[in-house]
């Protein structure tokens, strides 16, 4: 075995996020919300010509993404399950005891990303939110994903921008909290990122960053006073702004692709 298997296995196989969660302030809770909708946007958008489509959610963790659909779909039809078909993808243990939600549409699998223990051409949607720099080979993950989907099957990933503007600013201290964090094997920014899609042979590969309000944790409890509304607005205007005078540099990156 590899010897970034060998550290992802003794660092992340067992992966508990719950002192994290318990460290989100209400802004960035509503940041993660905000991500959900735009993943949900995506697919929904995609699958829109499609009856009961599937989705796989790679690195699904405590299947929360799975709990969203389903607070999204409760109010469009009594049995959620018969909208899409789901199905949730974790290595760890540790985060499928603590799921969210007992279970939804197929429930979730116990494997890694880099070997789905799941047929060719099953999916026609593949997520992997804020997993892939948590893997040992994003490369391979890549491939597996483009594996799973149908012809004309979306894939969407997301992850923490490396090469956003506040990391720029103080590159000193990104560095040295890089040194420190165990749960990160890799870091990405929107170059890296379409560059495995594009050696995976994905196709119409498109990347955006968003999640340009960044400011020091205490400002961040500050303004989550404020309430949802608001804090959401800021968000909004932040990412518009940002989007024109600094391309490509928001904290956080979606990437969207196809397969052929």
């Amino acid at each position: 075995m590899s010897d970034l298997y060998q550290k992802w296995k003794s660092l992340q196989s067992h992966w508990d996020d719950d002192e994290f969660l318990k460290s989100l302030t209400s802004l960035m809770k509503l940041r993660y919300r905000r991500l959900d909708e735009k993943a949900a946007g995506i697919f929904e958008d995609a699958f829109k010509s499609l009856e009961k489509p599937f989705l796989v959610d790679v690195g699904c963790g405590r299947a929360e993404f799975a709990a969203f659909l389903r607070e999204r779909w409760r109010d469009v039809a009594s049995n959620q399950s018969d909208i899409w078909n789901y199905l949730g993808i974790e290595p760890s243990a540790e985060q499928l005891k603590q799921r969210d939600i007992p279970n939804m549409g197929l429930g979730v699998v116990q494997a890694t990303a880099e070997a789905l223990p799941l047929p060719d051409m099953m999916a026609h949607g593949v997520l992997i939110k804020e997993a892939i720099d948590h893997c040992y080979d994003p490369a391979k993950v890549f491939q597996e994903a483009k594996r799973l989907l149908k012809s004309g099957g979306v894939l969407v990933v997301t992850v923490t921008n490396d090469k956003s503007y506040f990391k720029k600013l103080f590159a000193f201290l990104n560095s040295a909290r890089k040194s420190k964090q165990t749960d990160h094997l890799f870091f990405f920014g929107p170059k890296e990122l379409r560059k495995l899609a594009e050696e995976a042979k994905f196709d119409r590969v498109s990347v955006e960053t968003y999640n340009y309000l960044k400011l020091p944790r205490v400002f961040e409890q500050v303004l989550s006073l404020l309430g949802a509304p608001l804090n959401r607005g800021l968000l909004n205007v932040t990412d518009a702004i940002g989007k024109i005078l600094l391309p490509n540099l928001g904290g956080g990156i979606i990437l969207t692709a196809k397969k052929k």
